[in-house]
């Protein structure tokens, strides 16, 4: 019974290959260890450095944006140095400057805000463009999303822009009226129009917009309405080109209908 015992607990030798194979696996898991280890203790310190150091500190800010007005551009400059002026530039909050610079100015439509290692804040600015101004007690340039941009003092300054008009500013806060997004809608459509711009367009009465028409530079009023506006302006294109039809003799052109009408002076 002892031999029998003894002969039990003898240890299991494993074959010299398997023995090998795990020496090998022993000694990439020691590897890999070490080198996890290694890259933590790295990034404890580079982080250390980054956040500690003073030479990762904000002491510039460029605001870079088309058209921005330098003086607007080095007001946002000096007020963001004044707020975040030595702070470390990885715990600078960049979404927050970027939707503060959007809330505070209207005319601006995009933001990026990015650090510039190793102590600037670099601000890209995409700034709503006018493409038409609307007449209430003051003088309100759109843009293209129907966005109401600061009042300007004087139409010297929206010279070259159509005017809308019919439309209250004060009852769009809640966003563009359906009359400005068709009227906006259509000034698009005769943008694309090359014949019509070449007469120019100096505004459009969007009041209603089942009878919305608009007007040349020559005083031509053209009755378009709301709808199908592509159609109507090649109706309108033809009539133009239409070697019968003296321009300077007619009061409107109404191309809502089937036919177009024309009304003379």
């Amino acid at each position: 019974m002892a031999r029998q015992q003894k002969k039990n607990n003898k240890k299991v030798r494993l074959p010299g290959f398997v023995e090998d194979m795990r020496d090998a696996v022993m000694r990439k898991a020691v590897t890999a260890l070490v080198v996890v280890i290694f890259i933590c203790v790295s990034v404890v310190l580079v982080k250390a450095f980054l956040y500690k150091s003073d030479y990762f500190r904000l002491r510039v800010v460029e605001t870079r944006a088309v058209f921005l007005d330098q003086r607007a551009a080095a007001a946002m400059n000096s007020q963001l140095v004044n707020l975040y002026k030595g702070r470390n530039m990885f715990n600078i909050p960049l979404n927050s400057i970027a939707q503060s610079v959007r809330s505070a100015y209207a005319d601006v439509k995009d933001v990026t805000v990015r650090i510039a290692l190793p102590d600037k804040l670099v601000i890209e600015l995409k700034l709503r463009k006018p493409v038409a101004y609307v007449r209430n007690t003051k003088i309100y340039p759109i843009d293209e999303d129907g966005v109401v941009l600061p009042p300007v003092g004087t139409q010297d300054l929206v010279k070259n822009l159509p005017a809308i008009d019919g439309i209250n500013i004060h009852n769009n806060r809640k966003g563009p009226s359906r009359n400005l997004m068709l009227a906006l809608d259509l000034l698009g459509e005769i943008q694309q129009t090359k014949l019509v711009t070449q007469y120019g367009i100096s505004s459009i009465n969007a009041a209603d917009p089942r009878s919305m028409s608009f007007y040349l530079k020559n005083g031509l009023e053209v009755r378009i309405g709301s709808e199908n506006f592509e159609n109507r302006l090649e109706a309108l294109t033809r009539t133009l080109k239409d070697p019968r039809i003296a321009i300077d003799k007619i009061l409107y052109i109404d191309v809502r209908f089937g036919d177009v009408v024309i009304g003379p002076k």
